[in-house]
């Protein structure tokens, strides 16, 4: 079959080709992780739960695709390869790194403990309206972020979003890309839908063979539906009249469940569950209803100047430092950046999932100090992709070494990323090979030229001398 991965940040998905040639694709995972019990499967393959050897205490989820198994469908998981390593958002499931040997593909993921979405309803029967509007709008942030990438995921639904734990108030996460695409809203038309996993969530336009942005937000409102009565919207006593009432809109709210749920829910449902995807809600707009507004708290927008001071500084010295913070950053821990997460949030008005330089304004404005160059440099500089606009890994990388994250145990985990024959010593080509497995693709001179810029010999360094490089 070849080499499948990586991919590069590139505007639009590449299909039906290899994109490029792995180092070592013989590769054995096993060197670097250590497999335990599996916890799913998936169509082409099962999830296991590992750890990373380096950090045995750190649980991440892999999916070990057969690669005898995809046939037709190697075009889509690169797609979902593309896709993960692209978006950048608390509500979407992290994508750390990509393996292939000669059987499998494996992507390693991040842990997710508290299960799906869809096996709490059925423990619990329904979600009272505040419960169900919290979810909501995470549910509603994950896909504006999706949408804001151009990106329609075509497979919305309770089992495709993960609690990151067991607690209550859990992170929710998206995930299951595999039906994901790119959508350009720019072209004047529907774009044709060849596949169509679970009629149910299914938009009537999908039904008719074509999709855009909009099919997604259908699924929402059957979601929402789903989370406060416990029944599906669209009933018949055969699968031939459910999908009629579909394709027709006629959802039911006769059940009593109905009569004690607010006139302000019944109204987004119904913005929601629109025949005609022209006249259908948009995630923005729906972030915006008074449903989701209200029985929502209210993210705190007091910025401190702690993190005033560390995007005021940052300013990365170097480029492999650059590379080495956008990796990293994916590893830190939910508790070390609730903090962090909060302010990311509370200066995301818009709730993209991005910060624009008249948000970072905004959201700095009571700090009289800054003038509008110094805020120019401070999006400039945190700006890693040169795209306009900060997203929240880069955010949490301008604010890493100043909020005290980026210690020893950080430190050493990174080296061990970079260290990926476990020599001791990070190379030119360890380097190449790290980034590639985190979709990352760089030519050898070019990695070359980003070492030899902080001083490292043909031999490359070791933790010491990596340490030191970081901490310039």
């Amino acid at each position: 079959m070849g080499c499948l991965i990586c991919f590069s940040g590139a505007s639009q998905v590449p299909t039906g080709s290899h994109l490029s040639q792995f180092p070592h694709p013989h590769e054995d995972i096993r060197f670097t992780y250590h497999f335990f019990k599996a916890i799913g499967f998936a169509r082409y393959g099962t999830v296991r739960l590992a750890s990373r050897k380096s950090h045995p205490n750190d649980l991440v989820a892999i999916k070990s695709i057969v690669k005898k198994k995809l046939k037709t469908g190697l075009e889509r998981l690169e797609r979902e390869i593309h896709t993960l390593f692209t978006l950048d958002h608390p509500n979407i499931i992290k994508l750390y790194e990509v393996f292939e040997d000669s059987n499998y593909i494996h992507l390693v993921t991040e842990h997710c403990s508290g299960g799906e979405l869809m096996e709490r309803l059925m423990l619990r029967g329904k979600y009272s309206e505040p419960e169900a509007s919290h979810l909501l709008q995470k549910i509603f942030l994950a896909v504006n972020n999706l949408h804001h990438n151009e990106i329609c995921h075509r497979d919305l639904r309770p089992q495709s979003f993960l609690f990151a734990t067991k607690a209550v108030d859990a992170e929710l996460k998206l995930i299951n890309f595999g039906l994901s695409n790119k959508y350009c809203s720019n072209s004047g038309a529907e774009q044709k839908a060849k596949i169509v996993r679970s009629r149910y969530y299914t938009a009537p336009e999908v039904m008719r063979g074509e999709y855009g942005l909009k099919c997604d937000i259908w699924s929402l409102g059957v979601i929402m539906y789903v989370l406060l009565s416990g029944n599906m919207p669209f009933a018949g006593s055969t699968t031939e009249a459910v999908l009629e009432n579909i394709q027709s809109g006629r959802f039911d709210l006769r059940d009593r469940v109905w009569k004690n749920i607010s006139t302000s829910g019944i109204d987004l449902l119904g913005k929601l569950l629109v025949v005609e995807p022209l006249n259908r809600y948009s995630a923005e707009e729906a972030l915006e209803h008074p449903w989701l507004c209200r029985n929502c708290p209210e993210t705190p927008r007091i910025i401190s100047h702690g993190v005033l001071e560390s995007l005021k500084l940052y300013k990365p010295r170097n480029l492999f430092q650059t590379e080495v913070y956008a990796i990293i950053v994916k590893y830190l821990s939910s508790d070390k950046t609730r903090d962090l997460k909060a302010t990311f949030m509370a200066l995301d008005e818009d709730k993209t999932g991005f910060i624009s330089l008249r948000e970072l304004t905004q959201g700095l404005k009571r700090f009289k100090s800054l003038d509008s160059q110094q805020l120019q440099n401070i999006l400039c500089n945190a700006d890693f992709k040169k795209d306009g606009r900060i997203n929240y890994s880069e955010f949490l990388a301008a604010t890493l070494e100043s909020c005290t994250l980026l210690d020893e145990d950080l430190l050493w985990r990174a080296f061990n990323l970079f260290d990926v024959d476990k020599s001791g010593v990070i190379t030119v080509q360890n380097v190449q090979e790290a980034m590639k497995r985190a979709g990352k693709v760089r030519g050898r001179q070019e990695v070359g030229d980003m070492m030899s810029a902080v001083g490292a010999s043909e031999a490359g360094f070791n933790y010491e001398q990596f340490k030191v490089v970081m901490r310039k």
